[in-house]
Formats: C-alpha cells, structure tokens, sequence
C-alpha cells in the first residue's frame, strides 16, 4: 500500500536510514542515510519499504517567446490590460496578467500605431498572442498575422461579432467594428490551444 506524499522537502534533506526504508525516486543513499535528491513530497510504500521524493509541479511563468491566450480587461492610459488564461497551451489556475500596447503591433503593422487602442481591441475580447517582454509587466505582441483578436463582442448590445468581409459586424444591432484580427478568428479555444 502506497501512502499519499506528506511533508515538503528539499535537496539534502535527510529522509530515513537503510534499515528503515529502500531509497526510491528523487532519492539517494550516502553512508546509510536517504536523503533528497529534489524538491517535493515524501510518498512511502509500506509494502515495498520504498522511499519516494514526488516532484511538485513547477509553476508556470510567462517568459519572452511563450504564447498566451487571454481576455481583455480594460484600459489604463495608453494600455490594455489582459488577463492570460493560457500559457503555451497549459491553462492556468493561478492569475497572471499581460498588457497591449502601441508597441504590441509592431512596424509590420503602421496603420495600428496610430489612433485609440480600441480600435483595436476592446474589453471582453479573447486574444492571441506572445510575450514579448517580461521586464516589469508581460507585455504581449500582436503584430504577427497569427496573433490579434479571436473573439470580439459588439460594444454596443454584448452579441458576438461575425466575420464578414474584413469587417466584424453585429448580427443583433448591425453594429460594424474594427479589431486586429488573428488569422484564427472565431476558432474554437480548444483548437487554438492546441495550435499554442
């Protein structure tokens, strides 16, 4: 019978003795003595007389390069805040948060460097995107063909925007808005998180 792992341990940590236990995973024996060869949980096998260090689950941090998917916020001067969902294609249970800026559209794309941020993306808009900075904030890049909005809501009755023509128009109000577009607008989630 295999105990759940108990208390937290750390490298060098001295476990048990050889005549108590067998060293396991995530350990290692020095003149007798088990010790730690990890961070983690001690899990015994009382059948086996195995000692096992269970790694912990490293938390995920955002890092130049990782690929988010989140949900804009709202706006602080010349910001958008972002809270991100997705890292890399694992979801998150913890809360991080990324900002949009002018700089997040990049020289490839001019025409977004001029004019209100929200014209670009608005509050409740699911995007995709990368960090490009970690340097005080996550800021987030949206400047390549891939990355932009994947879905919008109509500022004025709250309904999902439809994709028709280049542009997003309102099937309720008739309502037609600007965004920078990913190329996976209105992609399921599922499969966008797949593609990160």
């Amino acid at each position: 019978m295999r105990e759940s792992p108990s208390r937290l341990v750390l490298v060098g940590e001295p476990l048990a003795t050889l005549e108590e236990f067998f060293p396991g995973d995530g350990t290692f024996e020095k003149d007798g003595v088990i010790y730690s060869s990890r961070i983690g949980r001690v899990s015994v096998d009382r059948n086996r007389r195995m000692l096992e260090v269970v790694e912990l689950k490293p938390l995920l941090v955002p890092k130049p390069g990782f690929k988010i998917i989140g949900s804009v916020t709202g706006f602080s001067s010349h910001y958008a805040n972002v809270r991100i969902f997705y890292v890399n294609g694992n979801r998150l249970s913890y809360e991080y948060t990324g900002l949009v800026g002018r700089e997040s559209f990049g020289r490839s794309y001019p025409r977004f460097r001029t004019g209100s941020l929200r014209n670009y993306v608005r509050e409740n808009d699911l995007i995709y995107g990368e960090v490009m900075s970690t340097v005080n904030v996550n800021l987030i890049d949206l400047s390549a063909k891939e990355y932009g909005v994947v879905k919008a809501y109509c500022g004025n009755c709250g309904s999902p925007l439809v994709l028709f023509k280049k542009y997003l128009t309102c099937p309720s109000c008739r309502t037609r808005e600007n965004r920078k577009l990913s190329v996976f607008y209105n992609e399921q989630i599922e499969r966008l998180v797949a593609r990160v």
